[in-house]
C-alpha cells in the first residue's frame, strides 16, 4: 500500500513539473526530434509567387532572352525565394488572410518601373501586415 501512495506521489511531481515547463520547452522534448525546422505554409507561398509571376509576365519580363525563360521558371524561382522568407518562424501564428489579399493585390498593381526584387519592399506585403495577430 505504502508502495503504490509513493508511486502516486512520484507520478503527480512528474506531471506537475512537467505543467510548469513553457511550450518551447516542450516541443524540443520530443523523442527522435533533434533540430526544430520551419515549417512553410504552401498556400501562402503559391499565391504570393503566382502573383509576382503574373507581375513579370504583365511587364514582359518572362519569354525568350528575358529574366524569366517561361512563367513555370519564374513560378519556382519565386516559390524557392518565398519559401525561406515565409514560414513558422516569420510567423509563428501563421498568415492573416485579409493581409495576404492585400499584399496580392499591392504586387498585382505595383508599376512595373519599380524593381520587385522582394515583397518586403512592399509596405502591404511586411511580416507586420502578415502576420496574423
Amino acid at each position: 500500500m505504502k508502495v503504490l501512495h509513493a508511486l502516486g506521489a512520484l507520478s503527480l511531481a512528474v506531471l506537475l513539473g512537467a505543467c510548469n515547463r513553457s511550450d518551447s520547452e516542450r516541443s524540443y522534448e520530443r523523442p527522435g526530434v533533434t533540430n526544430r525546422q520551419p515549417v512553410v505554409d504552401s498556400v501562402t507561398v503559391n499565391r504570393l509567387a503566382t502573383a509576382r509571376c503574373d507581375r513579370e509576365q504583365a511587364c514582359n519580363n518572362v519569354g525568350a532572352g528575358q529574366k524569366y525563360a517561361t512563367h513555370d521558371v519564374c513560378l519556382d524561382e519565386m516559390r524557392g525565394k518565398l519559401a525561406n522568407e515565409m514560414n513558422s518562424y516569420t510567423c509563428p501564428g501563421g498568415f492573416d488572410r485579409v493581409g495576404l489579399q492585400a499584399c496580392v493585390s499591392a504586387i498585382q498593381t505595383e508599376e512595373c518601373g519599380n524593381p520587385l526584387d522582394t515583397i518586403e519592399r512592399i509596405d502591404k506585403c511586411r511580416k507586420d501586415a502578415l502576420c496574423a495577430k
